[in-house]
């Protein structure tokens, strides 16, 4: 494989008339990490990847490949290659066809271009499928001829636009190991798209999270799951229960309160502004106890846990427990009991 490139942004903008898709935004993916950029429809994730392809250019700020500026040159002059979301295989050719084509526009021998595509089918694990047609392979096979066209010239970064999202949920984790698989086996530098957050935390190395055209916070998955800046943040990446009210210091812990009803935090770090309260459901227990103003709603078995919905004073709170535990009924008055360390505090 030819040698990994870093990418990077250097305030970097992209306007389109009046509207602003990408609004400042820096960051470096350094070579043969897979970094991805996550965030709703609309956020500017799509657009990003566009502009480090080629396929959109800047409207200011500078974008690198390797030490190389690449700002104002087209796709063709990039060391780079995307797999697209609806994967674009030619229907009327067979898979080895589809692998050997790009290798011949750019003037490769018939020969040389067969050996490429066949060494690139079989590091996907196609090896054998090479004469069958694309309305002969299921979504899976056919995402893995669009990643073999896409290595068969050796990029320096390859691209990944939303390559999931045609897939069952079952397949969907079977496609994401096997990318990442082949990145890490290949060094590959990968600038992947998505707005499925468990898939971002599954695959990356790091990922940016943008909202309305800027960058939210970027990060390890970890960084981004524990440690969110902002009530987006914790609200966007998995799931969260998010409470407003106030925070006070008691004996140097910690003390909430929301509606009338305090729960003590511990020691942990309040930030200036503080205004909300942020845990994620399997990291808060409950109790039984007469006195609280919590009740139990209902409760869901999903396997290998239960998740209870609890009527709160200031609004519904999602807790799951593994299903080991005894089963609280419905109805019934409960404490809430954050886990140490898992409460996150947020500024307004």
């Amino acid at each position: 494989m030819a040698k990994a490139a870093s990418v990077e942004f250097i305030n970097v903008f992209k306007r389109y008339g009046n509207v602003t898709a990408v609004r400042d935004v820096s960051f470096k993916v350094e070579a043969g990490q897979l970094v991805t950029l996550l965030g709703p429809s609309g956020c500017g994730k799509t657009t990003t990847l566009r502009l480090v392809a080629g396929l959109e250019l800047a409207s200011e700020g500078t974008i690198k490949i390797g030490n190389e500026n690449v700002t104002q040159l087209g796709a063709a002059e990039r060391d780079v290659s995307m797999v697209f979301q609806s994967y674009a295989l030619f229907p009327h050719m067979n898979v080895l066809d589809n692998v050997m084509y790009g290798p011949l526009v750019s003037g490769a021998s018939k020969k040389d271009a067969e050996a490429m595509a066949i060494e690139k089918l079989g590091l996907v694990g196609l090896k054998g499928f090479e004469k069958r047609l694309p309305s002969e392979l299921s979504g899976g096979q056919q995402q893995r001829v669009a990643v073999a066209r896409a290595i068969v010239l050796e990029p320096s970064v390859l691209l990944f636009d939303e390559p999931l999202s045609n897939l069952d949920a079952k397949l969907r984790r079977k496609v994401r190991d096997d990318i990442r698989d082949l990145q890490q086996r290949l060094g590959l530098t990968v600038l992947y798209v998505t707005h499925d957050q468990e898939e971002a935390l599954a695959v990356s190395d790091k990922v940016i999270v943008m909202d309305n055209a800027v960058i939210a916070q970027e990060g390890t998955p970890a960084d981004l799951y524990e440690r969110p800046k902002t009530r987006f943040l914790a609200d966007f990446i998995g799931e969260a229960n998010l409470i407003d009210g106030s925070f006070s210091q008691q004996a140097g812990n910690v003390i909430f309160t929301a509606s009338g009803t305090t729960l003590a935090l511990g020691a942990v770090a309040v930030p200036e502004n503080a205004k909300t309260l942020a845990f994620r459901p399997d990291r808060a227990g409950l109790a039984l106890d007469a006195a609280s103003p919590l009740v139990i709603r209902r409760q869901a078995y999903i396997g290998p846990s239960r998740e209870y919905v609890v009527d709160a004073p200031w609004g519904e709170l999602l807790v799951v427990r593994p299903v080991r535990e005894a089963i609280l009924p419905n109805g019934a008055n409960v404490r809430l009991e954050i886990e140490p360390d898992a409460a996150m505090v947020l500024p307004g």
